[in-house]
């Protein structure tokens, strides 16, 4: 990831990326605020949801990238506003990591495995699903 500041990291942690969180599965999501009555509301819904389920397992990693048009500040507020508890990052560039992902739309959920390799692009209405195909692997 490349991200220049973090939200709802773990005391004494100030950046995260994929080495830390080897072994892990990542629910990797790329979002921006600028669609709060749409489609990003209804995945961050999904995404507590589903984070509710898995926080505790010690086995999936929730991250959530955030595009860089936007100053940090108004991140943290979306971010408070959503109820997102796991961390969001800015993006430290227009859309870097968005691009190194590939992404077509936003948002974006992409499923990473505890290999390190992304296996699902498409994950709306069956992430739950998906995860649990990752956690049988």
């Amino acid at each position: 990831f490349a991200c220049t500041q973090w939200f709802n990291l773990p005391a004494g942690q100030d950046t995260l990326g994929v080495e830390h969180l080897r072994g892990k599965i990542i629910v990797l999501t790329l979002w921006a605020g600028f669609d709060f009555l749409g489609p990003s509301r209804h995945r961050a819904e999904e995404l507590n949801a589903t984070h509710s389920i898995y926080a505790d397992t010690g086995d999936v990693a929730f991250v959530g990238i955030h595009d860089s048009t936007v100053p940090p500040e108004h991140v943290l507020a979306a971010v408070r506003e959503l109820g997102l508890s796991f961390p969001v990052g800015c993006d430290q560039a227009p859309y870097e990591t968005f691009a190194r992902y590939l992404t077509q739309q936003i948002p974006q959920t992409v499923l990473i495995d505890k290999r390190g390799l992304v296996r699902f692009y498409a994950t709306e209405g069956r992430l739950v699903e998906l995860i649990k195909v990752l956690r049988r692997e």
